[in-house]
């Protein structure tokens, strides 16, 4: 892998000559730069002084005035505070980093990291019967471009959307629409009438408890076959999955597998029973303060006999509770059945849950009930903040959601909107204004750390300037503008050495780093690093356009070395750009 790419060739090759001087330093310790000054790799000392027992700044000079840099394309170590500040030999690194991409243009930036490997991701994962809003926004686009940029890396990617169509919420909306349902307005509007029902439930179970008694009721009707259950049950899901499908199709967002809970209800039984027959499971009253569950709508009966899985032998003292006192099922339990399902069908690598940060508890209660039933997959809980309303979280108990089918028509009206005067076709304007109200969208999440709570927020979500998708999008569009002009150029005559202005040495840095950004962000499931990355290039290119002359260059060669340049900047933002699900428009 190293052997692939300039930069990462060349913290291998430093990485090796600092170990001759007796110094084990792992590759990435080695900094990359942004910009071609103070340094074009950089490499902090401090822990290597910390273990010698010597004075940083001292231990930099002695390794600058010994480290042998021949044989590499860098040509020149200065010691700064602490710091070894490598040079790139100009020439060397231009040839180096124009070679890395014109071997393969369209996959410039992968690897073969993956190959005959499969990794599964779950994410998206809506619960049916409730409207689709900006909530399940998150998981939906990181899910998505996790799965791309595996992919580009090689892997077999198993997307998979786990659909929450199973557990004692559903007897809650069963008993609500027994009580207050509405046939025509459930097919006029499904989700909003379900969401609506499910409101009032909640509502009127403040003064009524009897009505959780009723619902419990109902999800054991589900459970056990009850055809009028059943049957209401399906019309739910039914409908609002065509509903998820219509927005599925305006983001782009497609799966391998749509699978919900229901699908494994046949194997927890199966689950149970094994768990209890090894000894990891038993039965006996939980405690009176089970802890977080994963759904609040699972409520437990701490008196009654449930069947649970102690988790004392991790450090954990809340037990993952498996089956309630009236033979019904919980989320773990269905989660177990499906990670069997998962490995026996496709036997991953690993799985990824693309689930948000209230469910950090849960996955170590599951991940340590994983361990102790023998199952080594490693399953990765890929964790991300809430979208926010400024008074407060979303709550669709509370009704307080933003619905994404309301959030997408807005965005693309804004962008049209900005089209008015422009010289396109209905046509054009109508395809245009999708992608970039869309990719507005999509880069206003993808662009912040997954970890981060975000305040729902109009006018930063459809954004369309600044650290945005237009803004990229257009970027991307100078480029082809340019080429188009340019009309047919050969880059076999493209000289890069001729490549000397500080803002090409930029340019040509941001592309050498593209490779590892794409590692990095798959080595920490964190798409918002391409986001960053392709933002800075574009900010760069934009300076290089206002600055420096491409086809009205000084000689012909010149000429095409910059264009060359052009189109390698414009490759790799589109290739960013569709590895974050974004789309890009020639002409915009």
């Amino acid at each position: 892998m190293s052997e692939d790419y300039t930069l990462l060739r060349s913290r291998q090759d430093l990485a090796k000559k600092l170990l001759a001087l007796g110094f084990k330093i792992g590759p990435f310790e080695i900094r990359a730069g942004d910009s071609p000054a103070p340094a074009d790799l950089a490499l902090p000392v401090f822990r290597l002084a910390k273990e010698t027992k010597q004075n940083p700044a001292d231990l930099a000079a002695l390794v600058a005035q010994r480290i042998d840099l021949s044989d590499t394309i860098l040509n020149s170590v200065q010691a700064v505070n602490g710091y070894l500040n490598f040079k790139f030999q100009p020439e060397l690194f231009a040839r180096a980093v124009c070679a890395d991409y014109w071997r393969n243009p369209r996959r410039y930036g992968s690897f073969p990291l993956g190959k005959g490997k499969t990794i599964v991701i779950d994410y998206s994962s809506p619960n049916i019967a409730k409207p689709f809003s900006v909530g399940h926004l998150r998981s939906t686009v990181i899910g998505q471009a996790l799965y791309n940029i595996f992919s580009f890396l090689g892997y077999r990617v198993v997307g998979d959307n786990h659909l929450g169509d199973w557990g004692t919420q559903f007897g809650k909306l069963l008993c609500a629409f027994e009580l207050w349902g509405d046939t025509q307005k459930l097919q006029e509007y499904p989700t909003r009438h379900l969401l609506e029902l499910y409101v009032r439930f909640h509502e009127t179970a403040r003064n009524d408890p009897a009505l959780e008694t009723r619902a419990r009721e109902w999800f054991r009707r589900l459970e056990s076959g009850d055809p009028v259950a059943r049957e209401r049950w399906q019309t739910f899901v039914r409908l609002s999955q065509t509903e998820f499908n219509r927005i599925y199709q305006l983001l782009g967002v497609c799966f391998d597998v749509t699978l919900g809970e229901s699908f494994y209800a046949d194997r927890l039984t199966g689950v149970i029973e094994r768990a209890l027959k090894t000894g990891v499971a038993r039965r006996e009253k939980p405690p009176r303060n089970p802890g977080r569950t994963p759904s609040l709508d699972e409520e437990v009966d701490s008196e009654e006999t449930v069947v649970l899985i102690p988790l004392d032998s991790s450090g954990i003292d809340v037990p993952l509770i498996l089956q309630k006192s009236d033979g019904t099922s919980l989320y773990a339990t269905r989660e177990l059945a499906t990670v069997e399902y998962r490995i026996q069908t496709w036997q991953p690598e690993r799985i990824l849950y693309v689930v948000g940060n209230e469910q950090e508890f849960y996955f170590q209660q599951f991940n340590a009930a994983l361990k102790l039933l023998g199952i080594t997959v490693p399953c990765i809980h890929v964790n991300f903040g809430l979208i926010r309303l400024p008074a407060g979280r979303l709550s669709t108990r509370e009704g307080r959601v933003i619905l994404l089918e309301d959030v997408i028509p807005e965005a693309i009206e804004r962008a049209k909107a900005l089209l008015a005067n422009r010289e396109l076709t209905m046509e054009e304007k109508e395809t245009i204004a999708r992608k970039v109200g869309i990719g507005a969208i999509k880069y206003a999440d993808l662009s912040q750390n997954r970890r981060k709570d975000v305040v729902f927020d109009w006018n930063r979500m459809l954004a369309l300037d600044g650290d945005s998708a237009p803004y990229l999008q257009y970027a991307y569009t100078r480029t082809c503008a340019i080429l188009r002009k340019a009309g047919e150029f050969n880059p076999a005559n493209a000289d890069p050495t001729l490549l000397t202005a500080p803002e090409e040495k930029t340019i040509l840095m941001h592309i050498a780093r593209f490779p590892e950004i794409i590692l990095a962000s798959a080595e920490n499931y964190e798409p918002h690093r391409i986001a960053n990355h392709l933002y800075r290039l574009a900010q760069d290119f934009s300076i290089f356009y206002d600055r420096i002359p491409v086809l009205k260059a000084d000689t012909p060669q010149l000429c095409n070395s910059r264009l060359a340049l052009v189109e390698m900047t414009g490759t790799v933002l589109k290739i960013g750009l569709a590895l974050l699900g974004i789309e890009v428009m020639e002409r915009m």
